[in-house]
């Protein structure tokens, strides 16, 4: 998934595997990057002593495409593939067999893609009403608090072999008999080099957020969605873990 993540990295979203579906922005999450556990506390109204009237936006984003190569172990690439596929709301898969595909490389893209968010600068002005309860001191104290403030949601995933070739046994009219997403969802053979899946609901499943951490500075909460790793470099957006596609707990 290396593409992948460069590429949301590169636009400031944290990959993500989440373990459900409709949930909107703004949550809180905790991040122990040395256990490498990314907890979902939940909304962030959860958290202060008021409701606040946060307005939520949404709107369309371009498709995201991405490439895999599973170091020629098909175990890997089926793995990878129910990863993906919980990404647009399709969990428990009672079958998946790539045989068909006579590939060990694919190439991915996440269609019909949307975001939901809150402005940033409005979650600055409600910061200081925030009490984070029985969440461990040490984990505000090391700064490893933060705020989803954007999330992006795909409906569709279409796959296909790396070298753009035709799958090596043509699956028309059977593709049950290699891929079986039960109830949660359905697949269509496209064309005899492209295979598309879909979510069975309307429901819409989150792949990735923008988020900024929080810190507590002189009796005072601090909000940063950007991030400096060093005097010398401009700012970039807060990402928890670059490089890493994060699993939800």
């Amino acid at each position: 998934m290396d593409d992948l993540v460069r590429e949301l990295n590169k636009r400031g979203y944290q990959p993500v595997f989440l373990p459900r579906t409709n949930i909107e922005p703004p949550e809180l999450y905790n991040y122990s990057p040395d256990a490498g556990r990314l907890i979902r506390r939940g909304p962030l109204k959860d958290y202060l002593s008021e409701a606040a009237g946060l307005q939520v936006e949404s709107g369309e984003l371009a498709d995201i495409s991405y490439s895999y190569t599973s170091s020629k172990r098909g175990e890997i690439a089926t793995s990878f593939l129910q990863n993906s596929l919980k990404c647009i709301g399709i969990s428990a898969i009672p079958k998946i067999d790539l045989g068909f595909t006579g590939s060990q490389d694919f190439s991915f893209a996440f269609t019909d893609v949307t975001y939901r968010k809150v402005d940033s600068s409005k979650i600055d002005k409600i910061i200081q009403e925030i009490s984070t309860g029985a969440i461990p001191n040490e984990l505000v104290e090391a700064g490893r608090l933060h705020i989803a403030y954007e999330y992006a949601y795909a409906k569709q995933l279409i796959m296909s072999r790396g070298d753009r070739k035709e799958f090596s046994e043509n699956i028309s009219g059977k593709v049950g008999d290699f891929i079986d997403l039960g109830v949660k969802g359905s697949v269509q053979l496209e064309s005899k080099t492209t295979i598309s899946f879909k979510g069975a609901s309307e429901e819409r499943a989150a792949f990735a957020y923008m988020a900024g951490y929080l810190s507590w500075e002189d009796g005072r909460w601090e909000f940063h969605p950007e991030e400096i790793r060093r005097a010398d470099e401009t700012p970039t957006r807060y990402v928890p873990q670059r490089g890493l596609v994060l699993t939800v707990e």
